[in-house]
């Protein structure tokens, strides 16, 4: 299967055309080939511009439903008259971002000779910079007019200090003579690039849209300026080489999130959103006039704002809104001065701060992001792909800040204020979430979110990710399926959580298992679980109930498997009786830089429970109760590995023996700062192999 020649058509700003070039040229391109072309309307921000623009009514497919689900992206096409197939874009706020790697190799199947994309250059996000990588040709749209060569500077210094496609790059200046002040030379020129296509203005492209039939559908060759200057386009793009796909596949899949060798472009390349962000900061009067507007608007409307913590009315009220918001945009004298990027920009963002959280809600919804970090309202990082990166979005002030912490933790019935200044919840898709306040937070509120995957993850993708080896895999399943008792250890962001996640994903569904968390995270599969939750201190300080409590109770409960999420203190005691009663098969996991170091953490905590026990006898229930520590570590490179699978073998004299079974060796680190190292095992016979061979699951 060869795979497509891809052109993307690209702008600084709305109102330039672009997207009605790109319907134009694709008609085009379908004309010169005769073979199958894809328009795919990648414009995510204001929902696409391509269905209206072929008169596609009603319901209809889109992409991201299709990738979401797994779906071949041929089940998303709609079939135009014309024989160009469409690719219309997700509804304004369907929450899915395409991943980088995803991309490269769901383009890379696509059986067209030429694939045309719609990109808006508002507000770049990581996976639509990826199409720029893709591409063969990158087509830049510009108008002769001020505000748009200003907003294409910003573009293509963003698109210096990130990407190479520069050479790739093909100038189309649009409406060209319109105006006599400026010429197609003139922006050429002022923007330092070679001027590929100038497309004259011509009204009737504008009757045609308005009749759902571009231009160059129609039958006949086109005879305007217009048509023949598009045609002429049409020959250019087809004209570069397509790219190396299984190299671009390759590439992404083990792209560093900050690219550049330099420290200048290290931290240029943190500036994720550039041109929105200038665009954000010279309308921020406009967007606080426009929130005052919309609260007064949805004090009428009585949509029921209460019931935004419930996932099956939130995106319900969520669309009210944008309608909304769209609707007093329309009636505000300044939207005339906007182009359809800026005013969907604007909708997003006064949506996200009434109904949503604010400028959180983009990075909730990139799964590329694992964690997100608000230092007060001025400062907020993320992660991605294990590196840590600062982006450019901010609260307004520690108000915006403090009214999102209240949307999260007043749902669950936890309250953060001076006199409970710290707390722990989760996001109704299971995200977890940290928050301090003033005065113990120095500089404003701070926020740490743990989202929460998309998908859930399995021991396959594990191994394919090089976490651990298919040996060491297998050895971890044969420890659930024969009812060894496990303890996860690791450092903070290290995965222990993903992996009892994975691990718990092998107790036969037969079982009753009994979960016991702080915050809800676990993902358990299986038809019999009871997942039980800590609960803090009310107003009055009384009513708590920790995660200790919670074990004791859960005896009573007839358990099979006892799962810990995480233990931090006296609850280990109670933990390790469990263990040592007939609840064989329990999970838990715990914080500890080694397994030597786990096994003094738990000895430390079960001292917590307020017994006076002496150190042999808490060490002899450690060596009855525990078989096996498997310890996860995060790398320097941000890719996180099993680093240890160790057996507890039992007690000499008063010293807990371990024997490592599986190792993982770091051997340095290469040009591009990964981790090179292998895993290793052992070769010594593990001392619970009889229990294997009575389980029946081998050894």
């Amino acid at each position: 299967m060869t795979a497509p020649r891809l052109t993307v058509m690209l702008s600084a700003r709305g109102g330039t055309g672009r997207s009605i070039l790109a319907a134009n040229l694709a008609l085009a391109l379908l004309r010169r080939s005769r073979q199958p072309v894809w328009l795919w309307d990648a414009d995510e921000l204001t929902g696409g511009f391509q269905a209206d623009a072929f008169d596609i009514q009603g319901a209809h497919p889109h992409w991201g439903d299709s990738l979401r689900h797994g779906n071949p992206l041929r089940e998303a096409v709609v079939r135009h008259a014309s024989g160009l197939d469409l690719l219309p874009a997700p509804p304004i706020g369907w929450g899915g971002v395409l991943e980088p790697a995803i991309l490269a190799s769901q383009v890379r199947e696509v059986a067209v000779s030429h694939l045309v994309v719609d990109l808006s250059g508002v507000g770049l996000a990581e996976h639509q910079l990826a199409w720029l990588d893709l591409a063969s040709a990158v087509v830049l749209v510009v108008t002769p007019d001020i505000p748009s060569l200003t907003a294409t500077r910003h573009l293509l210094e963003h698109l210096r200090t990130q990407h190479a496609v520069l050479d790739r790059l093909m100038l189309v200046v649009n409406r060209a003579g319109l105006v006599q002040d400026i010429t197609p030379r003139d922006v050429a020129q002022e923007l330092g690039l070679d001027l590929a296509q100038a497309v004259p203005f011509d009204p009737a492209v504008v009757t045609a849209l308005n009749r759902g039939v571009p231009l160059l559908a129609a039958p006949a060759p086109p005879s305007s300026p217009f048509g023949k200057a598009v045609l002429a386009l049409a020959q250019d793009v087809q004209a570069p080489a397509p790219r190396d796909w299984a190299l671009l596949a390759r590439k992404m899949a083990a792209r560093p999130a900050v690219r550049g060798g330099s420290e200048a472009a290290a931290e240029a390349s943190t500036a994720l959103v550039p041109v929105e962000t200038a665009w954000h900061e010279g309308h921020a009067e406009l967007r606080q006039r426009l929130h005052r507007m919309l609260v007064e608007e949805l004090k009428r409307m009585d949509i029921g704002l209460d019931r935004l913590s419930d996932p099956q009315h939130r995106q319900e009220i969520r669309r009210q809104v944008q309608r909304t918001v769209a609707d007093l945009i329309e009636d505000m004298p300044d939207a005339a001065a906007m182009g359809r990027e800026e005013r969907g920009v604007l909708a997003r963002d006064v949506t996200d701060e009434a109904v949503g959280y604010g400028p959180l809600e983009r990075f909730l919804a990139d799964p590329a992001i694992s964690e997100i970090m608000v230092n007060g309202p001025g400062r907020i990082f993320v992660e991605r792909e294990g590196r840590l990166q600062q982006v450019h979005d901010r609260f307004t002030d520690e108000t915006q800040l403090r009214v999102v912490i209240d949307r999260i933790v007043a749902p669950l019935g936890r309250r953060v204020d001076e006199s409970s200044p710290m707390c722990d919840a989760r996001l109704p898709d299971g995200s977890r979430v940290n928050v301090i306040i003033p005065p113990l937070a120095l500089r404003g509120a701070t926020m740490t979110i743990r989202k929460f995957p998309l998908r859930r993850l399995t021991m396959d993708h594990l191994v394919q990710y090089g976490s651990l080896t298919p040996d060491m895999a297998g050895f971890l399943r044969q420890c659930v399926r024969a009812r060894l008792n496990v303890f996860i250890s690791g450092g903070t962001g290290s995965g222990k959580t993903t992996l009892l996640n994975v691990l718990s994903s092998f107790i036969p569904d037969e079982e009753r298992i009994v979960t016991i968390e702080d915050a809800a995270e676990l993902q358990l599969i299986q038809s019999h679980v009871v997942p039980l939750e800590a609960r803090p201190a009310n107003l009055e300080g009384v009513g708590a109930v920790p995660i200790r409590d919670l074990v004791r109770n859960s005896l009573r409960m007839r358990p099979d498997r006892i799962v810990v999420g995480e233990v931090r203190g006296g609850e280990a005691l109670d933990m390790l009786q469990a263990m040592n009663t007939g609840h064989d098969g329990s999970l838990a996991t715990g914080h500890a830089n080694s397994p030597r170091d786990a096994m003094a953490r738990i000895e430390t905590m079960v001292l917590m429970a307020g017994m006076d026990l002496p150190v042999r006898a808490i060490r002899e229930q450690i060596a009855s109760a525990l078989q096996v520590v498997v310890q996860v570590s995060r790398l320097a490179d941000g890719s996180r590995k099993i680093t240890r699978i160790t057996e507890v073998t039992g007690l000499e004299g008063e010293t807990l023996t371990l024997q490592d079974l599986y190792s993982y060796e770091q051997t340095g680190v290469d040009a591009r700062g990964k981790v090179q190292g292998a895993f290793k095992a052992s070769g010594l016979r593990p001392q619970f192999a009889e229990v294997f061979e009575r389980a029946g699951v081998g050894s």
